[in-house]
């Protein structure tokens, strides 16, 4: 049963990143001058007229060429008939224009990139193009991490990261059917996913240009709802969390609200990204990229790793931990897809040193719970039982199972505010978070979340 559950619980979005999930990209895209350490908002006016209206405005301001190019990329390939080859030019272009206007740092890298990740898929077949396509990939996050400067480097690295999910999916998914030069290099500079992502399969970008019902109604009112909950969370994470949660509360309080600001910014840029993959013509059911209500109020942190990214959830799964089971086995490939994930956000010790221990959290956890469901014959375990099993084992009303689910959803809050605490509002953000920035941080509340997770790896391996 464990190596049947397994496969579905061990992956991290990030966070950077973009969150395709792109953590990184929503607050290092944008730039605001509140300087909430010497400000304090005292009223609801004020909070709204000092901090929501320019937040929004200024955001929806900055936003407003993605809508339209997206908008336009969707109308074009709607409604002209394009040959094939034309259709990936204008992705193409208009991808290129998009790159230019936001992150120009980005551009050439991307393009050397392209042609040299094409090259790689037209080696032999005899060659292992997926390792290929990984060392070329961390060779170019080598070379922006050493010789680029901080600022610049962490402005970008959610667009490389996105180009190198792209490339890996397509050499590991088409060894004998390979895209031609046109739909490659197209799906790449995709105007619609180059930017803040997600990742999508190769499929989904060729499957826009056979789509022909898009605009719809229905396409008018998600696109709407999407960004509305965008800009929720914008405000959420830029002036509410500080208002409520003061800066006279206690560490602790102090260490959510830094977590809960840091992720309204990932589900802000996450929704953002969901709204302009519908603009840009791609169904609904490749828009869904992050589950707030499943974070938040968490069943446990498995939960909060498939949700908080899905589509990088579902790359690392078919591309890193599944291959990796067969030769590592099933801890190993648990190291190994949060180790790749790390890898793929740069070479930063405070994301390497969050993604690790979260993947470290969600093994003990879920082999801990397995045990325990099994032993107590309840709906216990990391995962919500199936309906099939349900009426087999003491259901989620039974007030046990109720209790044990709670302190293990507290549990995981707990945790989440640990994790999160260090990526705060301050000037690192815009150049990368140190060793020193996240050592100093998990010191201040005495490494507890590790030493809770250590007893509770005790206990696993006491009882198994």
């Amino acid at each position: 049963m464990f190596d049947a559950d397994i496969d579905d619980m061990t992956f991290y979005d990030d966070d950077d990143d973009h969150i395709g999930d792109c953590v990184d990209c929503d607050k290092q895209n944008f730039e605001y001058d509140y300087d909430y350490d010497e400000i304090q908002v005292e009223s609801l006016e004020e909070i709204i007229n000092n901090c929501l209206i320019p937040s929004v405005f200024d955001t929806t301001k900055y936003l407003i060429p993605l809508f339209i190019i997206s908008l336009s990329f969707n109308f074009i390939t709607q409604f002209v008939k394009l040959p094939q080859k034309y259709f990936h030019i204008l992705s193409i272009l208009l991808g290129m224009f998009i790159l230019h206007y936001y992150v120009p740092e980005s551009l050439y890298l991307i393009e050397i990139y392209a042609v040299l990740s094409y090259i790689c898929l037209c080696l032999p077949k005899q060659y292992q193009k997926g390792i290929e396509m990984f060392v070329l990939s961390l060779l170019i996050i080598l070379y922006c991490e050493y010789t680029m400067e901080p600022v610049a480097w962490h402005k970008i690295r959610s667009v490389i990261m996105i180009a190198a999910m792209k490339a890996v999916s397509v050499s590991l998914d088409k060894s004998d059917d390979l895209p031609d030069v046109w739909q490659y290099i197209g799906y790449m500079f995709s105007p619609v996913t180059c930017l803040f992502g997600p990742w999508i399969p190769f499929s989904n970008y060729i499957s826009v240009e056979q789509n022909n019902n898009r605009w719809t109604p229905w396409f008018i009112v998600s696109a709407s709802k999407n960004l509305l909950i965008s800009l929720i969370f914008l405000s959420v994470s830029n002036c509410w969390t500080r208002w409520l949660i003061p800066l006279s509360a206690g560490k602790w309080l102090s260490a959510y609200k830094d977590a809960l600001s840091f992720r309204s910014s990932h589900y802000f840029i996450s929704y953002m990204s969901s709204t302009i993959l519908l603009l840009g013509g791609f169904s609904s059911s490749v828009s869904t990229i992050v589950r707030p209500i499943d974070i938040e109020l968490p069943r446990s942190l498995v939960q909060v790793v498939v949700s908080w990214n899905i589509p990088m959830h579902t790359w690392l799964k078919l591309y890193i931990f599944r291959p990796a089971t067969r030769h590592v086995g099933k801890f190993g490939a648990v190291t190994l897809t949060y180790l790749t994930s790390a890898l793929l956000h740069g070479l930063n010790f405070q994301l390497a040193a969050v993604l690790l221990s979260l993947g470290l959290y969600t093994y003990v956890e879920f082999q801990l719970r397995f045990i325990l469901a099994n032993a107590f014959d309840a709906c216990i375990g990391a995962k919500q039982c199936s309906p099939d099993k349900c009426h087999h084992k003491k259901n989620s009303r039974h007030y046990g199972v109720i209790l044990t689910n709670i302190v293990f959803s507290i549990l995981s809050v707990f945790h989440l505010a640990y994790l999160g605490l260090m990526f705060d509002i301050s000037e690192l953000q815009e150049t990368g978070y140190s060793y020193r920035h996240t050592i100093d941080k998990w010191s201040q509340l005495g490494f507890a979340s590790h030493w809770i997770a250590f007893t509770t790896y005790l206990i696993y391996f006491l009882i198994k």
